[in-house]
């Protein structure tokens, strides 16, 4: 249908039924009020946008007061947060000369009141009235009704003319209460676009009540997990670790985002490939929980209850594993007969070796060069001092010998080992690196037991490039590098990397029991890496082992920086506990 009359199509248009002398003013009016409905809902948008969940009541209601103040005017602003039938919150802010001035606010900015019961007495009726009717309440002539509480008596002191109650709902449900005050009349106007405000509010503080619940039980489940002193594991069914407590970074002494990610069979085992058998697929496939006690690559043994993990639809969705360290009860129950066994050869074995090297060597400084005997006799003298080396090992392992711990620096401990070792490695042609730690902290240990420890490792690393040169065609010259580290902040260790023949991945759990060698016979008495492992344990640490066959081996002695301090109690002497050095066994 074509509209013939202008004034007709005009009106149809724009909405406005007027004559031509007015028509530009009501025009005008209309366009003002569009106007001030898009700046409205830019306002929400901009509330929406800007509000975010880990905001603070303060933080939400500074955000909101500049941006209601460009469409209304008001003087004072309350927000009351209401949880289970109670008032647990009142936060307000007082704005003056429209500068958004906030601070004193009556004294209650922020407050966290009393628990107030809504439908008790002891709240203003005008709250109460706004909250159990959930819809707006607007009183224009607020300043000449009487006041029904002394807050309102407040108010109007201050020249409080009107105000303005909203309720903010939440899933049916009343979770505050948004009242603005102003010297002048509020219009009814207002009250859709306050509206409005309240709606987008509610959704605000509901996200944020939300998100602190959230954050709540995640803080609470954290913390009780990070309280397990035993170890804590959860793996997916890619064997990769997605989540582990405080105690399992503190064994695997490796930082949280190094440990996340990692296959467990590497991080536990040092492996390339999945166990086999594989207890999380025997868990994930008999719907039960299993139990295996193992040696990790740390020669560490652990006790592991590992449980399946289903979703809602009885998907798999991982392991969770439990693991108790009981190394020091399985090597105590395994070693016990042997130390005492050990203790009693090299005693009585000692007496005798006493009498040979002594003997030989008198007889050494009484027999010429030239004669036939002297190779023979200093044979004997060099076969009765490599028992003694031995029966001192041996004496090592049964913890016979008592050290002194003191404050320890292994930046020069790694110096006067390699004073002692070094002429025999650089002998054979082998390269020697050094990178120390230049602040490495100092640790609480013996010197000379450490010492020990890292002349075993490098003499292993010696022999092992040796023997990959015996063994090769091609010849290359080997390398040892030994460094000092701090790994992460609560443990130091000592690393002797080599480039010798390495060590067979089947091998890596044996190396560490007692007599058991690699190197052919006569070379070594397989009691090395027993004895340096009991000094490490002494000091409270171990020693990690990371070896490719044919590529060299990566030894790394760990010790803990956080010795516990004992009590300080005095001394017989008057010398504190704290003072004295501590004698400990090994």
């Amino acid at each position: 249908m074509v509209i013939a009359n202008k004034k007709v199509l005009i009106e149809k248009l724009t909405g406005i039924h007027s004559s031509k002398k007015s028509y530009y003013v009501e025009l005008k009016k209309k366009i003002s009020e569009i106007t001030r409905q898009n700046l409205q809902l830019e306002i929400i948008n901009q509330l929406t946008k800007s509000i975010g969940v880990d905001m603070t009541f303060k933080q939400i209601l500074e955000n909101i007061i500049p941006k209601l103040q460009v469409l209304i005017s008001f003087d004072i602003l309350n927000l009351y947060i209401i949880e289970q039938d109670r008032l647990v919150n009142q936060s307000t802010f007082l704005v003056e000369n429209n500068n958004h001035k906030h601070g004193k606010a009556l004294a209650k900015y922020n407050q966290q009141v009393e628990h107030l019961e809504i439908k008790g007495q002891q709240i203003s009726p005008t709250l109460k009235k706004a909250i159990t009717e959930n819809k707006p309440l607007l009183r224009r002539s607020f300043k000449q009704e009487k006041p029904a509480s002394a807050e309102e008596e407040e108010l109007q002191a201050m020249g409080i003319a009107s105000t303005v109650l909203i309720p903010l709902m939440a899933k049916n449900k009343t979770i505050g209460v948004l009242e603005l005050a102003s010297k002048t009349d509020f219009n009814d106007g207002d009250l859709p676009f306050l509206s409005q405000v309240a709606d987008q509010l509610s959704v605000c503080l509901e996200n944020v009540r939300l998100y602190k619940e959230v954050w709540q039980h995640k803080h609470e489940w954290e913390t009780t997990f990070s309280a397990v002193t035993d170890l804590l594991m959860f793996i997916n069914n890619n064997h990769e670790i997605l989540r582990v407590n405080r105690a399992a970074i503190e064994f695997f002494t490796h930082r949280e985002e190094d440990i996340l990610g990692q296959k467990c069979y590497r991080l536990l085992y040092g492996r390339e490939t999945k166990c086999n058998p594989c207890l999380a697929e025997q868990v994930i496939k008999t719907n039960q929980t299993a139990y295996l006690q193992s040696r990790t690559r740390f020669h560490r043994v652990l006790d592991i209850f590992a449980y399946p993990a289903y979703t809602e639809q009885n998907t798999p969705l991982g392991v969770t594993y439990y693991a108790k360290d009981v190394t020091r009860f399985v090597d105590s129950i395994k070693f016990v007969s042997l130390g005492e066994m050990s203790a009693g050869v090299a005693h009585e074995l000692n007496s005798p070796l006493t009498a040979i090297v002594g003997n030989s060597q008198l007889l050494l400084r009484e027999t010429p060069l030239s004669s036939p005997h002297y190779q023979l006799i200093k044979d004997i003298k060099s076969c009765g001092m490599r028992c003694q080396r031995i029966i001192q090992n041996l004496l090592t392992f049964s913890r016979q010998d008592e050290y002194s711990f003191e404050e320890v620096d292994l930046n020069q401990v790694v110096e006067r080992a390699l004073s002692l070792v070094s002429y025999q490695i650089e002998k054979n042609k082998i390269e020697l690196s050094k990178k120390l730690y230049a602040s490495l902290p100092p640790v609480l240990g013996n010197a000379q037991g450490l010492e020990q420890v890292i002349i075993n490792l490098m003499l292993n690393a010696k022999d092992a490039i040796y023997t990959k040169t015996k063994e090769s065609d091609h010849y290359r010259k080997g390398l040892i590098t030994i460094k000092t580290r701090v790994q992460p902040e609560k443990f130091v260790a000592v690393d002797i990397i080599d480039t010798g023949c390495g060590i067979d991945t089947s091998s890596i759990p044996h190396v560490f029991n007692p007599f058991y060698t690699t190197k052919r016979a006569g070379q070594g008495t397989g009691l090395g890496l027993s004895v340096s492992l009991g000094i490490a344990q002494a000091h409270r640490g171990f020693i990690d082992v990371d070896s490719v066959p044919g590529k060299g081996s990566r030894f790394s002695l760990i010790i803990p920086l956080d010795e516990p301090k004992p009590d300080r109690e005095d001394g017989p002497n008057g010398q504190s506990e704290e003072n004295r050095p501590q004698e400990v066994k090994l």
